[in-house]
């Protein structure tokens, strides 16, 4: 064994990651995978494969609002949020091909047990307005997390991936806020059904970015600028908007409006346990290592969703 070769080889491998990750600390875009040393690498892959899975299983999801929309405009919102997910997928599953994996992969070579995304798209959606709510409050946290990859990554080819993406996911926070704000208006039940579905998913969306920043373990995002914002920062960005736009049509919310400081900040317990079969929340603070259990455990759809999407029974409840 040449030993002296092999240190010679990892040296130059240091020097190389060294001198790209100065690249990067200096704002600087990175465009080959030559360029990608391990540790890069494995971050990169990582955030690609989770949000990549996380998008198809919003087809698993989505569909379950099928069978209440309420005409055949609501049938055809609901497909193109499915199209325009499963497109995101796609986009984001062309570039993890090149860390060595593929959306065939993640999609229906995975235990569907083991199926990374957020708790809520393993519930089923209550109703049409419960959808519209989702669209217009956990879509807005969606693209809070995509417009900072586009924005802020060091990769060059993630961050024009993300442009497509951020287009469409802006039209599915317009069209759940224009519908949230008319049933609303509607009538009583429907206005009643939106309070709802706010005080159902108003909480999911606390939770959405994950563990506060001084419990997180895995730093590569924020060292190599895979990400701008950390999660504490995306769940305020979250929060202010989130909040400006229920007030604005006079939704109740756990948060109040500092008139000192112009923030919104929560009033209720952060963060909380659900019961998922009642679907309510436990109004008390609860330990992080009890909700990250839930999170990973999952909702009603666990592992049932994704399993039916393996084997490709989809569409009769379409039309």
């Amino acid at each position: 064994m040449n030993t002296h070769a092999d240190a010679n080889v990892a040296a130059a491998s240091d020097m190389h990651a060294q001198a790209v990750l100065r690249r990067i600390e200096n704002n600087e875009l990175i465009h080959s995978m030559d360029d990608v040393f391990l540790e890069y690498h494995e971050a990169l892959r990582q955030t690609l494969y989770i949000a990549a899975q996380s998008e198809v299983t919003v087809l698993t999801w989505a569909y379950t609002a099928y069978e209440t929309a309420p005409d055949i405009g609501a049938k055809i919102a609901i497909s193109a949020t499915i199209q325009d997910e499963i497109g995101h997928a796609h986009q984001q599953g062309m570039l993890l091909e090149r860390f060595g994996t593929s959306v065939e992969d993640i999609t229906f070579n995975v235990d569907p047990a083991k199926v990374k995304t957020v708790m809520i798209m393993q519930f089923p959606v209550k109703n049409y307005i419960e959808f519209c709510m989702s669209q217009a409050l956990l879509d807005r946290a969606g693209r809070i997390t995509t417009k900072d990859i586009e924005e802020n990554c060091s990769f060059a080819p993630y961050r024009r991936a993300l442009r497509k993406i951020n287009f469409e996911e802006n039209f599915h926070v317009g069209h759940g806020a224009r519908w949230v704000k008319f049933y609303w208006n509607h009538s009583p039940e429907t206005r009643k059904a939106v309070q709802d579905a706010a005080d159902w998913l108003f909480p999911h969306g606390t939770t959405w970015y994950g563990l506060p920043d001084d419990r997180k373990t895995r730093t590569g995002q924020l060292k190599f600028r895979i990400r701008g914002w950390s999660n504490d920062t995306m769940r305020d960005m979250w929060l202010q908007s989130a909040c400006k736009f229920l007030a604005a049509i006079g939704i109740d919310m756990p948060a109040r409006y500092d008139e000192g400081t112009k923030r919104w900040e929560l009033t209720c317990a952060y963060p909380m346990l659900c019961d998922p079969e009642t679907r309510t929340w436990i109004p008390q603070e609860a330990d992080w290592d009890d909700v990250v259990a839930q999170l990973k455990a999952g909702g009603p759809m666990n592992p049932s969703g994704h399993a039916r999407l393996q084997r490709e029974e989809w569409g009769e409840l379409l039309w």
